[in-house]
């Protein structure tokens, strides 16, 4: 009986030293995973993550129309960030800091904002936010290229001064092909010589809309010479000029022959006056013309004898500028 009892008090003890084994082993484990925890915690103090905030959003038109190599700034005292729309017209950027930003753009050119700015933009950790600008083109006027809008006095009379009389037949002057200077009648499909009365007849207005990389220019000019051939060109400016400002052809223009509108053979840049000196046609390009340089001028092309000359140069002997549209 006493070998039993101890027996019995071997195994007891076993048993207790085997629980106070778990329990110390549970205790050390606990402490680990305090101490990784803590370690943790800390390492997360001691090297925060990189609080950056992030935006996108879009810029299109009340149609839905994406406009493209638009600048969009997002700005927050020291920290400015600058993002470009892509053909889809989205844009996405990430900036320094979280907290209060404001969004803005630089809008095509001659389109109006309809969402007011700048907008107050909100960034917080694990957000995006979305800002989305809406645009709407404007109707740009055409203006007559005389007087104080005129290019280089290419409109002059019989004695290459600046006409003053209605009645008064005009020439265009060359400006660029030798001989500089040379005097061309400005003749009509009927073969009368126009005069400067029914030049100045002109009027109208030309709107552009872009849609990714492509853009539609609607025409809209009365009072043109009836059955009149014409051609539009992109002269793409570097700085932007006010309608009366004189262009410096050597330095202001970005291109040295300026392309037409349409593809670059030019034949899709022609359009002919009705009897009634009424020109309305919607022209296609390649691109957002809009959003291309820093400003535009549409130079409206009047061929004297009718004949064009596809994307290159159009000799000076054939052909005078009408109009002008400025689009900044």
């Amino acid at each position: 009986m006493k070998t039993t009892r101890a027996f019995g008090t071997f195994v007891i003890t076993k048993i207790v030293d085997r629980v106070k084994a778990v329990c110390i082993l549970q205790l050390i484990l606990a402490i680990v995973l305090s101490s990784t925890a803590l370690g943790c915690i800390k390492s997360e103090t001691d090297f925060p993550v990189d609080l950056t905030g992030k935006i996108k959003g879009t810029v299109k038109d009340e149609l839905g129309n994406p406009y493209p190599k638009t600048k969009v700034f997002l700005t927050n005292g020291s920290d400015t960030v600058e993002m470009v729309t892509d053909m889809e017209g989205n844009f996405s950027g990430e900036t320094h800091n979280l907290g209060h930003y404001s969004a803005s753009i630089i809008p095509p050119l001659s389109t109006k904002l309809e969402t007011e700015i700048p907008i107050a933009v909100q960034l917080r950790y694990h957000q995006v936010a979305n800002v989305d600008f809406v645009v709407k083109p404007e109707n740009v006027p055409a203006h007559l290229n005389f007087g104080s809008v005129q290019l280089l006095e290419e409109i002059v009379d019989k004695e290459g001064n600046t006409p003053t009389d209605p009645n008064e037949p005009l020439f265009a002057a060359n400006i660029f092909d030798e001989p500089i200077g040379l005097l061309t009648p400005i003749m009509a499909p009927d073969n009368h010589q126009i005069v400067l009365s029914e030049f100045q007849t002109a009027k109208g207005n030309l709107v552009v809309h872009c849609n990714g990389n492509s853009s539609e220019v609607e025409v809209n000019l009365e009072g043109m010479i009836p059955n009149g051939t014409y051609t539009f060109w992109l002269a793409y400016l570097n700085k932007t000029r006010s309608v009366s400002e004189q262009i410096d052809f050597m330095n202001d223009f970005v291109n040295f022959n300026n392309p037409p509108i349409g593809p670059d053979t030019g034949t899709g840049n022609i359009v002919i006056a009705d009897a009634n000196g009424i020109l309305k046609a919607t022209l296609e390009h390649g691109s957002c013309i809009l959003t291309d340089e820093v400003a535009l001028v549409i130079p409206v092309l009047y061929h004297i004898n009718g004949k064009t000359f596809g994307g290159g140069h159009v000799p000076d002997p054939e052909e005078m500028v009408h109009m002008l549209v400025y689009f900044q």
